[in-house]
């Protein structure tokens, strides 16, 4: 039974999804009161424990809202919304940071590891069936939190977009481009702030989830993933990008003048942390993705107006200068170097006489 209902969701119950948005999205004007539904169905195929079928239900959500968003009334956007924060918050993997394993099993085998590395012997420990059922459903937790994050970006920026600027990392290239703003004024601050909240704890929990080895270590003893160990190095850094593209779309927008003061306070608080986290970090393959990360944070400061650079300047510039005696790329370090130009030219618009 549980075969054929695993083929079942992967198969018919796929295909029938997609067919059910795309009526929906091409007769919204007849069809929008089953809206609700229709986020209810969503949500039960991201819920079912099925890959495939998680997938597709994140895909059709975002298809759905880019094709019929434009149409939405104010109360759909909150039902999106909160549709958005239910799947993440019930897919959101929890049990990866406390699970251990049976007393029994731990006194067969002792666990080595090498806080440094993220690769460790490779014999593996069998655990229960119940035990494996559940790093199945992690897994799929840990795929859907990916997804969630790629759908937010994908509505709210459009896929192109952001593709863009995750790619413009280019040390010679600091000027704003316009681009077609996605799904992103469609939406109050309030439900814009919803999102965010969701981002930054998603963040913070694939970050607190990296940065504790013994636990992945364990993890990936008693069978959970591949050859090296688990991390959540995709949602750590996808869930940071997004944050930044929001939070700074808020802050250079005149029309959300009132909440620019709260804006603040999260980009400060967020380009401070992110930054002496890039300093702490030693593994070189997570130095890599944070450096483009760091880059693009020291991009979008400089192409903010002087008084805001320099206010930001100021809460981060210890943090800048320790940067700079890191083993960073030359692209980071010719960033860095733009940075201060801008800094010190910033600081002389202030003082003419200087």
């Amino acid at each position: 039974y549980k075969q054929q209902r695993k083929e079942w969701m992967t198969t018919t119950c796929n295909h029938a999804l997609y067919a059910v948005i795309d009526v929906f999205t091409q007769h919204y004007a007849t069809l929008a009161p089953l809206l609700p539904e229709l986020l209810n169905l969503t949500q039960w195929c991201v819920k079912q424990d099925n890959e495939q079928l998680a997938r597709s239900g994140m895909n059709c959500l975002e298809q759905l809202v880019i094709g019929t968003g434009h149409q939405f009334r104010e109360d759909c956007w909150g039902l999106i919304i909160d549709t958005i924060t239910q799947v993440y918050a019930s897919t959101l993997p929890s049990e990866l940071r406390n699970w251990k394993p049976s007393l029994d099993i731990v006194d067969q085998v002792s666990i080595h590891s090498d806080a440094s590395s993220d690769y460790i012997d490779n014999t593996q420990i069998s655990v229960s069936r119940q035990d494996r059922t559940l790093f199945q459903n992690l897994q799929i937790g840990c795929l859907v939190q990916t997804e969630i994050i790629q759908t937010i970006d994908n509505i709210i920026f459009f896929p192109a977009n952001s593709a863009k600027e995750d790619a413009q990392i280019d040390p010679f290239e600091f000027q704003n481009e316009a681009q077609t703003e996605g799904m992103f004024g469609y939406l109050s601050t309030k439900q814009l702030f919803q999102i965010v909240e969701c981002l930054f704890e998603s963040h913070n929990f694939a970050k607190g989830f990296n940065m504790d080895i013994d636990q992945r270590n364990i993890l990936w003893k008693y069978g959970f993933k591949g050859k090296t160990l688990p991390n959540l190095q995709k949602q750590e850094t996808n869930s940071l990008l997004c944050l930044l593209r929001i939070l700074y779309k808020i802050y250079c927008d005149d029309t959300r003048v009132d909440d620019w003061p709260k804006t603040e306070i999260y980009l400060h608080r967020l380009t401070v942390e992110s930054f002496e986290y890039y300093i702490m970090l030693e593994d070189e393959k997570r130095r890599g993705s944070w450096s483009r990360i760091v880059a693009l944070m020291l991009k979008k400061m400089m192409l903010l107006d002087n008084d805001r650079f320099t206010v930001l300047l100021a809460k981060c510039y210890d943090q800048i200068c320790s940067i700079i005696a890191q083993n960073n790329t030359w692209e980071l370090q010719l960033i860095i170097s733009k940075f201060f130009q801008r800094a010190k030219n910033s600081l002389l618009h202030l003082d003419p006489g200087a």
